[in-house]
């Protein structure tokens, strides 16, 4: 179920605000949205350390290009979500780690996006990780895979799509609607 129409067009606002340099607006897109995008860095990169650093990062190019998000391409938060894998990429190749060879998350794994309680303050809400991962739990196992490698491996749509021997079309639906459901998930959870 995507959210609601209304909380996607203040997020779009937000965006618009942060473009124009609107510090309270962002610190109000960071409340929303740190949470779930360091649990994503963390599962890429494996070090609580390195994720918040590609969590700084990430939210830096947010702040600085802003002005470059187009809703009629992605929601915010499949956009901030998107920089967030890219940096994450970054960050292991600069590293000398290659992401395409980094652990995949296997189908019953079971805490996708936890988010270690001592790690950030923002991750204490447990009640969010749990409905996250009920989320995951609930995507058919073709979905849920491709939704993970999408999120966490450097693979392309394509190549997934080639690895679950599966059109790309279908692969890029299966991602969507399971960002879709996990940014639903996440709607519900925020105050």
């Amino acid at each position: 179920m995507p959210p609601p129409e209304s909380e996607v067009s203040e997020e779009i606002r937000l965006l618009a605000a942060v473009a124009a340099g609107d510090r309270p607006a962002f610190r109000e897109l960071y409340a929303r949205h740190s949470a779930a995008l360091f649990a994503l860095a963390l599962r890429l990169t494996g070090d609580p350390g390195a994720a918040e650093e590609v969590l700084q990062d990430a939210f830096v190019k947010i702040w600085r290009h802003a002005a470059d998000y187009d809703a009629r391409k992605s929601r915010p938060f499949t956009w901030t979500v998107t920089i967030l894998r890219r940096t994450a990429i970054d960050h292991l190749r600069r590293h000398h780690r290659d992401p395409a060879t980094f652990p995949l998350p296997e189908d019953d794994a079971p805490a996708v996006l936890a988010v270690p309680e001592t790690a950030r303050p923002m991750a204490e809400d447990h009640e969010r990780s749990d409905r996250l991962n009920a989320t995951l739990e609930t995507l058919a196992p073709p979905q849920r895979t491709a939704l993970e490698l999408a999120l966490f491996s450097a693979l392309t749509h394509a190549e997934i799509a080639a690895r679950l021997a599966q059109p790309a079309g279908t692969v890029k639906t299966w991602i969507r609607r399971g960002l879709l459901e996990l940014r639903a998930t996440l709607s519900e959870t925020d105050p």
